[in-house]
């Protein structure tokens, strides 16, 4: 690109006036004034004569307008060149995919951004939900992974990374094959009375403990039993095999063959997001910034 003085002499040249080339640029004409005498000053000529009508170029001046074209076509040619290299060679984002957090969630949400972005390339990074894995992969995160999709409403695991929420999804209760609320479409509170209800352990989210504080005083015949906090499918299969209930979301849906997800009759979500590094990188800043811009609200 063309230095600031440069482009401001240009459309000085073609506006023939200070006042209508600031116009043009949204400045002052005093900052017009300045960039022109700062530019004769470095270069050591007089480009333009003042008169009270306006300005007229010099030798000098014309001399310049000349150049300066060319160098403002050769400047907007080099961008235009740099930009096809960038999107031939493709700017890699390693995306993090689990059965509990696929990376399908960002990638439909990007798929409409695709075109005028095709510069950028998702790998996809597969590691499974046990809970020393997902430590070691939030611990990748801006090494190995640049981001990571799903529910992250830890502390602990907020706590290491930065956490941009996309949107909310619905806590439901998950039911074996074979039990008795298995037949229902939805399942009111006091269906789960007299049952087992699993759930994440207390104390890592204020959002499930607020949850299962108002369950338990408004609802205590629902016997809560609490899981891990990071569920993984042996929760699930644990589920299935005792014949117990599972606070689950409705994003888990297909998780399980043999679990039925149903809604209830509450209004509780939890977020889900994008997990990515305290520092990351330029790229993957860019990145996030053109998603967020896309998103409504």
């Amino acid at each position: 690109m063309l230095s600031q003085q440069m482009q401001v002499f240009l459309q000085v040249a073609e506006c023939g006036s200070f006042t209508k080339a600031a116009r043009r640029l949204l400045v002052t004409p005093a900052s017009v004034m300045k960039h022109i005498n700062t530019l004769e000053d470095r270069l050591g000529v007089t480009l333009f004569k003042r008169d009270k009508k306006g300005v007229v170029l010099t030798a000098a001046g014309r001399s310049l307008v000349q150049d300066g074209k060319k160098m403002a076509a050769l400047a907007n040619h080099a961008a235009a060149r740099a930009k096809r290299a960038e999107q031939e060679e493709g700017i890699v984002i390693r995306v993090g995919s689990s059965l509990l957090n696929p990376s399908k969630v960002l990638t439909d949400l990007w798929a409409p951004l695709r075109t005028a972005y095709p510069q950028y390339k998702f790998h996809i990074v597969p590691y499974t939900d046990t809970k020393e894995e997902r430590f070691a992969v939030i611990g990748a995160l801006g090494e190995t992974f640049d981001l990571l999709v799903g529910t992250f409403d830890s502390k602990t695991i907020r706590s290491r990374a930065n956490y941009l929420i996309l949107g909310y999804y619905r806590l439901c209760v998950a039911v074996p094959e074979g039990h008795p609320l298995a037949a229902k479409k939805v399942l009111s509170i006091q269906d789960l009375h007299g049952e087992h209800l699993v759930k994440v352990r207390r104390g890592e989210t204020e959002r499930l403990d607020h949850f299962q504080d108002v369950l338990q005083l408004t609802h205590p015949q629902i016997i809560v039993e609490e899981a891990d906090y990071y569920y993984d499918l042996d929760t699930f299969n644990a589920c299935e095999q005792n014949g117990t209930l599972l606070l689950t979301l409705d994003a888990w849906a297909e998780i399980h063959p043999s679990l039925i997800t149903l809604p209830v009759e509450w209004d509780y979500t939890v977020p889900y997001g994008i997990l990515y590094a305290k520092e990351p990188s330029p790229e993957v800043s860019r990145f996030l910034q053109i998603l967020t811009d896309s998103l409504p609200g």
